[in-house]
């Protein structure tokens, strides 16, 4: 027998229209990115996002060839050596349907937020859940700690994906279950669409493992159900829905696909890999016990400096709300619904791979034969698809808990295992919080190393070491366990005080509908105030900072010198080499001039061979191989004063840093005196390491095929034109002979012509180009013309027309219905 009280009357809530319902669930959802980033939504602010500036910065040269010629270039020139400039931004030709219709005025990231939610609301009731559980659920899934940290470091195509990630699901969950398969159709490719124009394809990735399982479930579903045939209609719906969705920004994927094959994501021809290198896949792995920050946030001190755990740095941990806990048990132990289980499969699944290099056993599997599995870094971004995952689950229990209170049959103790194993969970995390270590892996060897280059003694020292011991046990340890107590008991009262609201509920002192509003009103009490944590106030900045200010703002005299100075006496110019800016990780300088650095996650595999830390570039007796440096055009070096190589003199001086000039650097174009030709890739690169070849006379070329030439000590090269799409070089020879380019080599998309006949362009010094010419006067193009672009351009515009033609459709069909009182 129940000892609850079941004559609580029904309160407002209950008794409104579910139209009305759904509005206030909505409007609630709508306020929350108001309270939560009350500085950018109405206090006149904005975020100062790291990556949108490296972004503005790496696409200028694209953009200053849009304003002097009048239409958009394929290529960006300013960044390690060269690179498809629709790897870091092209302008869409092809708009969508929200653009059409002049939807979505962006208010960042009140807009993203709005979007994630009313998607997760959508996907939450047309899964037959009550408005009460979808708004918990859309909570739980919206102020994961992950967000408001990604939106500070500008993470905004990341963002974007897992705002949209919400509609697909939606659009799948119609598609499948209701009877208008067109308006479904409809959904699905449209939310698809969307989904890739956000440009993440890793987050688009990881909720391609729901789908699939969620497809492998209702199979099954069919199968038992002697319903195949119709599934099997159905499937075939869905994936002429994926086509849809992804020609719709066929223009970007394809190429991007293509180019992927020759990006660090494609593996290197050095390493013999054909993804990324696990090693570097698997940095920024979840630490097994660090997952229990999902529930205490400060566990391992939150994030950097203050955070000890085993990534080298993180700006915040994945926290999912204490509150998700007991409603994901009580939907695991008492809801029981199958498709719940595929949620929670698929979120659990998401752990385990976020682990990565912490649990090889499953992530090196996962690594070397799931498809695309190797093309992804930092695995902690798993936790985010996690996070979505346990939401949806945690909102079923919320669905089960509203049911059971109603039920006059209903038995407290069915609340005794969920909450019991609850209990049970938070006296685990306080043996765990009791039994840490709280030192970082190397932290005293660290520290002692600080403390010895103090006091210019070894760091072996064992008064060093004692010392960086002591530190660590009587200042660090003390404060981050202290940190993780106060968490921990901060998540207990917040349990205890939703337990309290939940027996009242049971009691029947309080009517469910006002419980569950308290339950979600705690869950964003609690979100909201671990999600400020990382947002500090020096994240925003005074509103309408345009990017490009902020990147003017940091110009320096020896940008205005090098810019004034870089096409000295040439129509093109020469590259940089900043290393006082952290060279290959920033990419301010390449706004104001051409430099062999930039920022890019995704460089082309032979470039990043060579600037690695351990490749060519910094080997020789100076720690850079200046006859690569000047092979590579690179007529400037900045760095610090003191710098002394043979062949640089100073240029130009300033308090921020000096200028070193390379008196050897060679030009554009040039040719060579004799040609080594190898077969292999490997061969090609020993070849770039100091003291090998003087780069001024020979060339190494990869290819199979007899090249032969003579030297000719009267040739002549001349650059005519140089934009980024385009080189135009006007040659003289009396022998036949062969050109070295210093522009990287790219095979998909660069054409060369000599007098108007298409000509081969060989791999040349393992990264650059080289052209077979014959002797005479000779005029020689190069051009970018992906074909792949042009196609994708084309299938984009067929996509948006079937779109079109599914809306016109499921608009003529609803009014059709509304006039003649039929049925959607």
């Amino acid at each position: 027998m129940s000892d609850k009280n079941n004559s609580a009357q029904q309160d407002f809530f209950t008794k409104l229209p579910e139209s009305r319902q759904h509005i206030i669930a909505l409007a609630i959802l709508f306020l929350i990115p108001f309270f939560l980033f009350t500085a950018a939504t109405i206090g006149g602010k904005e975020f100062q996002r790291h990556d949108i500036t490296q972004w503005r910065a790496g696409a200028e040269s694209a953009y200053e060839y849009e304003e002097q010629v009048g239409e958009q270039t394929l290529w960006l020139p300013n960044m390690f050596i060269g690179m498809p400039a629709y790897v870091v931004s092209v302008k869409t030709q092809v708009p969508h349907l929200d653009r059409l219709a002049g939807l979505f005025k962006n208010i960042y990231p009140a807009f993203q937020y709005w979007i994630l939610f009313s998607g997760m609301y959508l996907l939450l009731i047309l899964m037959g859940l009550k408005p009460l559980s979808a708004l918990f659920g859309s909570i739980l899934y919206g102020l994961t700690s992950y967000f408001p940290i990604i939106i500070a470091a500008g993470h905004t195509s990341k963002f974007v994906a897992l705002a949209f990630a919400p509609w697909v699901i939606s659009g799948y969950w119609y598609l499948t279950r209701r009877d208008n398969k067109i308006a479904g159709l409809l959904l699905f490719s449209a939310a698809l669409a969307l989904e890739f124009r956000a440009g993440h394809p890793q987050i688009t990735y990881y909720f391609f493992y729901l789908l699939g399982l969620l497809w492998v479930f209702d199979t099954w579903k069919a199968y038992q159900q002697n319903e195949i045939k119709k599934w099997a209609f159905t499937t075939g719906i869905l994936a002429i829905g994926a086509i849809i969705g992804f020609l719709g920004n066929a223009e970007r994927l394809l190429p991007l696909q293509e180019y992927s094959e020759f990006s660090t994501r494609g593996g290197s021809a050095i390493e013999n890999t054909e993804g990324l290198d696990s090693g570097y896949a698997f940095a920024w792995s979840q630490g097994i016990k660090e997952t229990f920050t999902v529930l205490i946030p400060n566990l391992f001190g939150g994030a950097s400096p203050e955070y000890w755990g085993q990534k080298s740095f993180t700006s915040g941990p994945h926290y999912f709300g204490i509150l998700s806990l007991p409603f994901i048990l009580i939907a695991l132990l008492r809801q029981r619904s199958k498709i719940m289980y595929v949620f929670f499969a698929a979120g659990t699944l998401g752990i385990l791979f976020s682990w990565g290099g912490n649990f090889r056993l499953l992530n090196e599997f996962a690594f070397d034969y799931i498809p695309f599995f190797d093309k992804f870094r930092a695995p902690e971004t798993w936790l985010a698809f996690t996070a979505f995952c346990y939401a949806a689950v945690a909102a079923f229990g919320a669905d089960w808990f509203l049911d059971f209170v109603k039920q006059k049959s209903a038995d407290i103790k069915k609340l005794y295992m969920p909450f019991g194993v609850a209990a049970a969970i938070f006296v685990f995390l306080f043996v765990q919080v009791n039994s840490l270590e709280y030192a970082k892996p190397g932290e005293v060897q660290n520290i002692a190393n600080q403390i010895a280059q103090q006091n210019q003694v070894s760091p072996e020292n064992p008064q060093v070491k004692q010392r960086a011991v002591q530190y660590v046990n009587s200042t660090l340890v003390p404060e981050r366990e202290d940190k993780a107590k106060s968490d921990l008991l901060r998540s207990v009262i917040f349990f205890v005080v939703a337990g309290g609201i939940l027996f009242v509920v049971f009691r029947g002192k309080l009517s469910s509908e006002i419980g569950m509003l308290i339950i979600v009103f705690l869950a964003t009490i609690d979100m909201i105030n671990v999600d400020k944590r990382y947002v500090p106030e020096e994240t925003f900045v005074a509103g309408n900072v345009d990017p490009v200010k902020t990147i003017l703002s940091q110009k320096r005299p020896l940008d205005t010198f090098i810019q004034e100075n870089i096409s000295d006496n040439t129509s093109y110019p020469y590259r940089v080499l900043p290393l006082l800016d952290n060279a290959f990780n920033n990419a301010i300088p390449a706004y104001f001039y051409p430099s062999i650095g930039g920022y890019s996650g995704a460089k082309l595999s032979i470039t990043q061979d060579v600037i690695d830390q351990g490749g060519p570039l910094f080997k020789g007796q100076f720690g850079l191989n200046t006859n690569l440096l000047s092979l590579l055009n690179v007529k400037y070096l900045t760095y610090r004063r003191g710098l002394n190589i043979p062949g640089y003199i100073v240029a130009f001086e300033s308090p921020q840093g000096v200028v070193y000039e390379n008196t050897a650097v060679l030009p554009k174009a040039f040719f060579v005196d004799s040609v080594i030709t190898v077969q292999e890739p490997v061969m090609a690169y020993e070849y770039l390491n100091p003291g090998k070849i003087d780069f001024a006379k020979t060339a190494v070329v990869e290819t199979s095929e007899s090249i032969s030439i003579k030297k000719d000590s009267l040739s002549s090269v001349n650059v005519v034109e140089y934009s980024a799409p385009e080189i135009k070089l006007e040659v003289n020879r009396s022998e036949p002979g062969f050109l070295v380019l210093s522009e990287v080599y790219y095979p998909a998309g660069w054409i060369a012509e000599l007098n108007g006949e298409e000509v081969p362009i060989y791999k040349t010094n393992y990264l650059l180009r080289g052209l077979a010419v014959p002797e005479g006067n000779h005029t020689i193009t190069l051009r970018f013309e992906p074909s792949i672009y042009s196609l994708g351009l084309t299938l984009s515009w067929i996509s948006l027309g079937i779109q079109l033609l599914l809306a016109g459709f499921v608009g003529f069909t609803f009014f059709r219905n509304r006039f003649t009182g039929g049925t959607n």
